[in-house]
């Protein structure tokens, strides 16, 4: 008979019946896959180091974690204002993308993630040690608590915990940690999380939500029932263990070299425990990560590893008593003539080969028990995924053993500080060649708090992102997209943008190509929440973007973004006479009510004859006013009576019709006079963002810049880069710069303030080079062709953590796939062996219900969706995209080439 063998945990401290104490910490992960071979290396001895630093018993869990949409989604639409507006648009996007991923989750399995715990043993101690230092302290505590001392000295009551003993434990954990994390970074866990790993135990393999117990309705922490009572100067805290033993459910019974535990009919949990009793003497690494690699799997695999530290002096005694042995009986067997066994040679070998490992290094052996935890919720499955786990170590020669009696007392080895119940699958190896099997990788990528963007590389896990999150734990929410032209930047940036509006939030796009006129009529996800304000050479919006008008209640601003506008446009440097000229005016204008440009240059063509700078300034003020009449230019001259440009609605786009942008190689000295006016407009226009930016609302904004490279091209764009990078966090404010080239950035500075880096495909070898840098990655030619392979809608994404991966953008809803989409659209026909079988395809009709969405098509590359039913309260959403099976969509209209036509019909304007 079994008993449990936890009495009691508060937060990461879990107290045994046995009375000894340990401490469980999370490891906070580090990405494995894209480390060049030096870096490999170096991470190996680092574990190496970490590992050979715990010198007590410890227990190393790598757990499978199958993400929870459902709370995901559960805690988005809670966050939601019920005010708001756009609140059941939110609504029904959250939940119309929950079931799109719920019908994936069915179609192509559970995604899997993994977590790395290690639960260590605190230094034993007992309570009289810290109570009783001496025979007069130990009087003394007779004297005052003669119960409590009885027990304690008899060992009465097990499962009484001395407060004392509470907080020596705190202290241990915290000093042991400080001192770990030099090598590693460690987090202590949460009470929540120490539940969540002994609840799980009888639940592995079941596709269903682990109920965790909670402390009240409102989901306060729960921790197990226990009494204080004071015992003289002592505090005595007596667990009820009934509420440990009840995270233990379900009835668990021995099957064959499986355990079956059994919660319901449709709730049963198949688990079958391998030891891996044998590893190879020698290995190649990198290449052979034997721990790492069953991650790489959809299995579920959970690994075990039990470690007690053997001292490196007392290791080396115990390899030369062993090696005496082996010597002894080989020297026997040869005496006799017979023929040495193999085994007996392969332990030699093994002997010899250690003891050169400690010699060189120094270091103590690892007493190791290494479990493989495999389950499912059928037997033929277990079985299917047991043969994969085996078969792959057979093949690197390690030797994995499946034993008939012991499951139960592996299944309870595994459970978090329990020790190694089973001695027989010890195996000692050193630091080193523990640390080879790579613990604490993860693929993590995203937030755990935002709406769903996108799923991983080839795991195909969902990607969650709230861009806002930076400002909230202290960073810039500052993002960059860099890649070749058509790989779905501006797609995906505009994905961001409107998620962020949709759940909360307001945008500002800057938008130099006219890209999103169509939005405010198309985008019903935002319908009468968009304000699109288009600037061109008409008359009507003469002087929109004159400083003075941008800036009203700030002279100073206004003044200073008007030089600079005076600097570009005339090409005049900050030393030259006509430099002071601007400033004498602009000084002069101080004292007027109603300053302008217009004004500006009237004072500049009207000093007086005696000063000096007079036929500077008649010089520049007819320069000046050759300009403020003409095409464009007109936009940034005013008199100070025009009306200024409003940005308050939840997503605002600003466009300039007309801009000739130079392009991102031409020098600034080569530009034309009109590609210096268009840069220059785009300075002023990004000042806009410095004033969205800087109002106050207590929800997240962000700014869009497309074209952003321009922005680093005038000095005026340079200052926005690091006003918008550094003051964005306190300011509750994000931007996204989309632009083509990680040059883009002017400085280094502003490239260490960047948060999200998203890197979409590239053909050019340097910047494959300067995106690896950029991203922190060594420019291996793997990770080069990583980054030049990206197909359509992917890019190599950084998030918050610094956990890089690639992302492939989803966007869900065919709605948003049409309106996001800049790629030109033909109209096609499907061609049919027989043509005169060939039909004009209609339009699907409307469902009734909104049906279960499927996985969508590439964003580039979609087709056009059925339409869901809308719902009671929110304006309609399309329903995601439904790509026929085996059939690669392709982005057209439902058009078909219809052959009969009038002459009328023929003439008729196309209407783009």
């Amino acid at each position: 008979m079994y008993r449990c063998p936890i009495n009691y945990f508060s937060d990461n401290l879990i107290f045994n019946v046995d009375r000894s104490t340990w401490a469980a910490f999370k490891l906070a992960g580090y990405d494995y896959d894209y480390l060049d071979n030096d870096e490999k290396i170096a991470m190996l001895y680092k574990m190496a180091k970490f590992l050979a630093g715990i010198m007590s018993d410890a227990q190393i869990l790598i757990v499978p974690v199958e993400q929870d949409n459902k709370d995901q989604f559960k805690d988005l639409i809670k966050k939601l204002d019920e005010d708001d507006v756009l609140y059941q648009k939110a609504k029904y996007h959250a939940e119309q993308t929950e079931r799109y991923l719920e019908e994936i989750k069915r179609t192509e399995g559970d995604a899997t993630d993994y977590r790395s715990y290690i639960i260590v043993k605190l230094a034993d101690f007992s309570e009289t040690s810290e109570t009783v230092t001496g025979i007069r302290d130990g009087y003394q505590y007779f004297i005052k608590n003669p119960v409590n001392a009885i027990d304690v000295f008899m060992n009465l009551d097990a499962k009484d915990i001395l407060m004392s003993k509470l907080n020596d434990a705190i202290k241990m954990a915290e000093k042991w940690l400080y001192t770990q994390n030099q090598k590693i970074r460690l987090v202590e866990l949460t009470g929540t999380e120490t539940q969540w790993l002994f609840r799980r135990m009888a639940y592995r393999g079941i596709n269903k939500r682990i109920q965790l117990f909670h402390g009240d309705q409102n989901g306060k922490e729960w921790k197990p029932s226990a009494t204080v009572k004071d015992v003289g100067n002592e505090r005595i805290i007596k667990p009820y263990t009934r509420d440990v033993v009840n995270l233990f459910s379900g009835s668990i019974h021995a099957d064959n070299r499986m355990l079956r535990i059994e919660h319901d009919k449709e709730n049963v949990s198949y688990q079958s425990f391998m030891a891996l009793t044998n590893v190879p003497d020698s290995f190649d690494f990198p290449g052979m990560e034997w721990i790492y690699m069953l991650q790489k799997y959809n299995l579920q695999a959970e690994v075990c590893i039990h470690i007690k530290a053997i001292e490196y002096r007392a290791a080396q005694r115990k390899l030369d008593k062993k090696k005496q042995e082996i010597d002894s009986q080989i020297e026997h067997i040869t005496g006799a003539n017979a023929d040495i066994p193999e085994d007996l040679l392969e332990g030699k070998g093994y002997a010899d080969a250690l003891e050169i490992e400690l010699k060189n290094l120094r270091e103590p052996i690892l007493n190791t028990s290494i479990t493989i935890c495999i389950a499912a919720d059928n037997k033929e499955e277990l079985e299917k995924r047991i043969t994969t786990v085996k078969n792959e170590y057979e093949d690197l020669n390690f030797v994995i053993e499946r034993p008939l009696a012991d499951q139960i007392k592996l299944w309870m080895q595994c459970i978090p500080s329990v020790g190694c119940m089973v001695k027989d699958y010890m195996v000692p190896m050193t630091p080193l060649t523990l640390a080879s099997g790579v613990i604490g990788a993860s693929h993590e990528l995203g937030d755990k708090v935002g709406p769903y963007i996108g799923t991983t590389g080839q795991e195909g896990k969902p990607v969650f992102l709230e861009l806002g999150l930076a400002c909230l734990r202290n960073k810039s929410a500052a993002a960059t997209f860099y890649g070749n032209l058509g790989v779905g930047k501006s797609f995906n940036a505009n994905l961001l943008i409107v998620l962020t509006v949709l759940y909360g939030g307001y945008g500002l796009i800057f938008d130099p190509k006219a890209e999103r006129s169509h939005w405010e009529r198309d985008l019903d996800m935002l319908a009468g929440m968009i304000t699109t304000v288009t600037l061109s050479s008409n008359p009507v919006n003469k002087g929109k973007l004159d400083p003075y008008n941008l800036y009203r209640d700030d002279l100073k601003a206004a003044d200073e973004l008007a030089i600079n506008v005076i600097a570009e446009l005339l090409k005049i440097s900050p030393t030259s006479v006509e430099y002071t000229a601007v400033l004498e005016a602009q000084r002069i204008m101080s004292q007027e009510n109603l300053p302008s440009m217009r004004r500006l240059c009237e004072i500049l063509g009207t000093f007086p004859a005696k000063d000096e700078l007079c036929e500077t300034g008649k010089f520049l003020a007819r320069r000046l006013r050759l300009q403020a009449d003409t095409g464009m230019s007109q936009l940034i001259f005013g008199d100070g009576t025009e009306e200024a440009i409003s940005l308050d609605n939840r997503l605002n786009i600003l466009q300039i019709d007309n801009l000739k942008l130079p392009s991102p190689e031409t020098p600034k000295e080569s530009y034309t006079s009109e590609e210096t006016l268009s840069t220059v407009l785009m300075a002023i226009i990004s000042n806009f963002a410095k004033k969205f930016a800087m109002v106050k609302r207590p929800v997240f904004k962000v700014i869009l810049f497309d074209e952003s490279w321009m922005l680093g091209k005038t000095e005026e764009g340079v200052k926005l880069y690091d006003f918008l990078t550094r003051m964005g966090r306190s300011l509750y404010s994000g931007c996204i710069f989309n632009g083509h080239s990680v040059l883009d950035l002017p400085s280094e500075g502003i490239k260490n303030t960047i948060s999200y880096k998203f890197c979409f495909q590239t053909t050019n070898e340097a910047e494959a080079q300067r995106m690896c840098e950029y991203m922190g990655l060594e420019p291996t030619v793997t990770n080069k062709e990583t980054f030049k392979n990206l197909g359509n809608g992917e890019c190599m994404f950084q998030d918050l953590d610094g956990h890089i991966g690639i992302l492939k953008f989803d966007a869900v809803f065919q709605d948003l796939i049409d309106v996001f989409s800049t790629t030109p659209k033909t109209k096609t026909v499907e061609l049919k062996e027989n043509p005169a079988e060939a039909e004009i395809p209609e339009r699907p009709a409307e469902p009734a219900e909104a049906k279960t969405p499927e996985r969508p098509a590439e964003p580039a590359e979609a087709k056009t969706p059925e339409k869901p039913a809308e719902p009671a309260e929110a304006e309609p959403l399309e329903k995601p995209a439904e790509p026929a099976e085996n059939e690669k969509p392709t982005q057209t209209e439902e058009d078909e080439f219809d052959f009969v036509f009038s002459d009328e019909e023929l003439f008729r304007k196309e209407e783009l």
